[in-house]
C-alpha cells in the first residue's frame, strides 16, 4: 500500500466530506455498462467471425438439402489400335459421375446441421457473457483506481493545509522545529502517493481502452435481483452445455447411419468404330457403385462420435455444478459486502467525530502533533474503507447478475 494511504494527514478546518462514489466513477463520456459491453463486443474476435461461422453453416445446410452427396465427376476416354495394326479400331467414351446419398444419411445430416444451429446462438451468449464478467470487473476496479486517486488528492491538500499551519506555528515559537519538518515531509509523502494513484488510474484506463475501445467509463449501477434469485433454464452457459449434446447427439446417429462412402450413379456416352470404313456405332452406358463399409471405417468414426456425446453429457453435469455454485458463491459475497459496507460506514462516522474532536484540541494546544496525525489517518483509512466497500457492495451486485446469467 502506498506510504500516502498509510500515513497521517491533518487540517486545521473541519474535515471535508467523503467524496462521492458516484463522482469518482462518473463516465467521461455517459457511458452506460450495455454500451461498453457492446463496444467491447464489437471487438471481440467472436463477434467478427460470427458472420462467417453462421455463413458456413448455412453453407453446409444447401449442401445437405442437394439430391446428390458430394461434387460430380467427369471422365473421358480414348481406345485406340493405331500403335499396333492400326486397323482403324477407335472408341470415344464420356462419363458423368454422381455421388448419391445413402439411405437415411442425408436426414441424419440434415439433423445434425439443425442442432448446430440451435447451439449458434447459445454459444455467442456465452462468450457475451463472459465478455460481460471482464467488462463489470474492469469498470470496478476503475470506480476503486479513481475513489483512491480522489482520496489520495484530498490527502494531499490536507498535508499541505497542516504544513502551512505548523509551518505559523514553529515561526510563532508553538511548536517544535521537528513538528514543521514532520508536517512536510508527511506532505511530500502525499504528493508521491497522489501521483501513484493517478499512475494505477491511468493503467486502468489504458486497459479499459483496450478492452471497449471507450474513453468514458460507466457507473456501476446494476439493478439488484430479486429477494431470493434462482437459475433460470435460460442461462446462457446451461443452454450451450445442453445444445452441445444435442449436437453429439445428432453426430452419433449420423455415423451410426453413414456406415459406407457415397453411393455413385455414372451416365456414359460410348461411340465405337470397329476398322477403317466401318461404320460409327454409338451406345449409352448406366452404373451404380456401391461402396462396401467395413470395420476399419466405420468403428472409429462410431466411437469418437460417442466420446464426444459422454464428454458433453460430463460437460452439461459440471456446468450445472458450476452455476449453481456460482450463485451461492455471488450471494454469500453479496450479503458480506452489505455487513461489510454498514460496518465501514459506522467505523466512517466513529472516526470522523474523533479526528473533528482532536483536530479542535490540536488548535487549541490541548493535544500534540503525533495525536493529531494518528486520528487523521485513522480517518483517512476509514474514508478509504468505506469507498471501497460502496464499490464493493456494486460489485457483489454485478457478480450476482453474471452468476444468474443476466447481462448488463
Amino acid at each position: 500500500m502506498p506510504a500516502a494511504i498509510t500515513l497521517a494527514s491533518a487540517q486545521t478546518a473541519p474535515p471535508r466530506p467523503l467524496p462521492s462514489l458516484a463522482g469518482a466513477t462518473a463516465p467521461t463520456g455517459g457511458t452506460s455498462l450495455r454500451e461498453a459491453l457492446d463496444a467491447a463486443w464489437a471487438l471481440s474476435p467472436a463477434a467478427r467471425s460470427a458472420d462467417s461461422r453462421r455463413a458456413q453453416l448455412q453453407a453446409r445446410e444447401r449442401a445437405a438439402s442437394s439430391w446428390i452427396n458430394g461434387s460430380p465427376s467427369a471422365l473421358l476416354a480414348q481406345r485406340s489400335d493405331r500403335f499396333n495394326n492400326n486397323g482403324g479400331l477407335r472408341e470415344y467414351e464420356a462419363e458423368l459421375e454422381l455421388p448419391i446419398w445413402s439411405p437415411g444419411v442425408r436426414s441424419a445430416a440434415q439433423r445434425e446441421l439443425a442442432a448446430m444451429r440451435l447451439g449458434f446462438d447459445p454459444q455467442q451468449q456465452v462468450a457475451r457473457l463472459k465478455l460481460a464478467a471482464e467488462v463489470r470487473e474492469a469498470a470496478a476496479s476503475m470506480a476503486v483506481a479513481r475513489t483512491e486517486r480522489d482520496l489520495a488528492e484530498r490527502k494531499h491538500s490536507e498535508a499541505l493545509t497542516l504544513a502551512q499551519d505548523v509551518a505559523r506555528r514553529v515561526t510563532a515559537g508553538d511548536s517544535a522545529r521537528v513538528d514543521g519538518l514532520q508536517a512536510q515531509s508527511l506532505a511530500q509523502q502525499a504528493a508521491s502517493g497522489r501521483e501513484q494513484a493517478q499512475q494505477a488510474l491511468a493503467r486502468l484506463q489504458n486497459q479499459w481502452l483496450a478492452l471497449t475501445g471507450l474513453v468514458g467509463v460507466p457507473l456501476l449501477d446494476e439493478t439488484q435481483p430479486s429477494a431470493n434469485p434462482v437459475l433460470s433454464p435460460e442461462h446462457p452457459a446451461l443452454q450451450a452445455a445442453q445444445t452441445r449434446v444435442q449436437v453429439a447427439q445428432a453426430t452419433l446417429e449420423l455415423s451410426e447411419t453413414d456406415k459406407r462412402d457415397p453411393m455413385s450413379i455414372g451416365v456414359g456416352i460410348t461411340r465405337e468404330r470397329s476398322a477403317f470404313g466401318a461404320a460409327s456405332e454409338n451406345s449409352v452406358r448406366l452404373a451404380i457403385k456401391i461402396p462396401f463399409g467395413t470395420d476399419n471405417r466405420n468403428v472409429p468414426r462410431i466411437a469418437a462420435a460417442r466420446a464426444e456425446l459422454d464428454a458433453a453429457q460430463a460437460e452439461l453435469d459440471a456446468t450445472q455444478r458450476q452455476v449453481q455454485t456460482e450463485l451461492a458463491s455471488a450471494l454469500a459475497e453479496l450479503d458480506a459486502a452489505r455487513r461489510t459496507q454498514a460496518s465501514m460506514a459506522e467505523r466512517a462516522r466513529l472516526s470522523s467525530e474523533v479526528q473533528s474532536l482532536v483536530a479542535k484540541s490540536y488548535r487549541l494546544g490541548e493535544s500534540d502533533l503525533p495525536t493529531r496525525l494518528r486520528t487523521d489517518s485513522e480517518k483517512f483509512e476509514a474514508d478509504l474503507s468505506l469507498a471501497r466497500a460502496r464499490v464493493g457492495l456494486q460489485r457483489a451486485v454485478s457478480q450476482l447478475n453474471q452468476a444468474l446469467g443476466l447481462l448488463p
